[in-house]
């Protein structure tokens, strides 16, 4: 029964009794108390402690509705407050949401331990909470998404895929992913890179301090050797990257046999030499290589003369068939 109501009811009720009894006892009666004296019809006096009670049972059905008002508002925030703590935790935000009823804040610590698996099939009521599952679903199959209206922390698992996912279609963003990196060793800054690799300039490539490793110098050799591609790296960097990558006797030999195409014999022979005399037997085979591509034969021999028994034996045995009247394919008998 609402309020309202009750206190009407009750107004009747005690108008009744006060009719009832006046109707045969009309007379009054004086109460005295602490020296005061108050007279008033029997009527009244009987309405009295009605009126007591009547006002003690509002002032009860006030407090507790007032109450579970308080309960409800509470109860309606925390619902509104934990579907937005799951759209968070569905993409990929960390929660630390406060609840004020105790169903919630259980829930509410549930959610927080909880992660959202998006190769599991998922269906939501809430419209917020589906669109929400919808992106985060997309952004994990490879899809570039728009994330602003989330507000999401940059260094959001979802934020950081879905920026790797936007390289793929966008390389160009890795220029405004690389302005913004901190840590280069971050999977963001990483792929960044890889996508500058793909056609960004080489004097675009070296403003960042990013190591280079065989990898990074294959894929760089790749544009360089692409006659297609307007791809430009000087001879002195080229040493530099096989200096800081640690080649070895197999990464300088296939240079050889890759960068032939590019230079004029002349430079071809410079390179290898200064390359053979400052990495000693390291960048040996492929200077040894250049120079058979070349037929300076004489310079091979002076070179294998000088040698010990155990070095060079494949370009000694190559020197040994050739002379004997064999071909040979140096190519596939070097990486036998």
């Amino acid at each position: 029964m609402g309020i309202k109501r009750y206190i009407i009811v009750t107004l009747i009720y005690m108008l009744a009794i006060g009719l009832y009894v006046y109707s045969f006892n009309g007379e009054s009666f004086t109460l005295e108390l602490f020296g005061l004296s108050l007279t008033l019809p029997v009527a009244f006096w009987m309405v009295v402690p009605v009126l007591l009670l009547a006002i003690a049972s509002i002032g009860h059905l006030v407090f507790y509705n007032f109450k579970d008002f308080l309960y409800k508002r509470a109860l309606k925030k925390d619902i509104e407050q934990f579907q937005e703590a799951a759209k968070s935790r569905i993409l990929g935000e960390d929660v630390t949401t406060t609840y004020k009823t105790d169903g919630f804040k259980f829930a509410g610590k549930v959610l927080q331990s909880m992660r959202f698996d998006t190769t599991l099939p998922a269906s939501f009521i809430e419209e917020d909470v589906a669109n929400a599952c919808a992106v985060a679903i997309s952004v994990a199959n490879g899809n570039y998404e728009d994330l602003k209206k989330y507000k999401l922390s940059k260094t959001n698992p979802l934020v950081i895929q879905n920026s790797i996912n936007r390289l793929k279609i966008e390389p160009r963003f890795a220029l405004e992913v690389l302005k913004n990196c901190k840590e280069l060793n971050s999977e963001l800054c990483l792929k960044a890179y890889d996508a500058l690799l793909d056609f960004a300039s080489f004097n675009e490539i070296k403003r960042y301090d990013f190591p280079q490793d065989k990898r990074t110098f294959r894929r760089m050799m790749e544009r360089y050797l692409d006659a297609d591609d307007s791809f430009d790296m000087d001879i002195k960097s080229i040493e530099d990257m096989l200096e800081q990558f640690n080649a070895d006797r197999a990464d300088y030999l296939e240079l050889a046999r890759e960068i032939k195409i590019k230079l004029s014999p002349d430079a071809l022979i410079a390179l290898f030499e200064k390359l053979y005399n400052s990495k000693g037997n390291v960048a040996a085979d492929a200077y040894l290589y250049v120079l058979y591509d070349l037929q300076m034969i004489d310079k091979i021999r002076e070179l294998l003369l000088n040698s010990d028994p155990e070095d060079f034996v494949k370009f000694k045995t190559i020197m040994f068939l050739r002379d004997h009247g064999k071909s040979i394919d140096i190519d596939k008998f070097l990486r036998l």
